[in-house]
C-alpha cells in the first residue's frame, strides 16, 4: 500500500478512536444487507460504521476481529 493511501485511511479511521460500540444491526438498502456497528462518539453523537467491500460501496463487506498482540 502506498503511503498516500495509508495516510488517508489513517485519518479516516482515527476519528473512531474513543468511540464506544453500543450496538450492531444489518442495514437493508433494498438490494443488500450491510453489517453496521452502532457507535457513540465522545460528544454523544451516534454513528453507524457500515462495513463495505471497498470505499465506493460496491457491496457489503467483512471485518476481521483479531486479538491485539503487544
Amino acid at each position: 500500500m502506498n503511503y498516500r493511501r495509508h495516510g488517508s485511511f489513517d485519518r479516516h479511521f482515527r476519528q473512531l478512536v474513543g468511540c464506544k460500540v453500543i450496538g450492531f444491526q444489518m442495514q437493508n438498502d433494498g438490494d443488500d444487507m450491510w453489517p453496521a456497528l452502532i457507535m457513540r462518539t465522545d460528544d454523544g453523537e451516534e454513528v453507524a460504521v457500515v462495513l463495505s467491500r471497498d470505499p465506493e460501496g460496491n457491496g457489503p463487506g467483512f471485518a476481521f476481529i483479531e486479538p491485539v498482540e503487544r
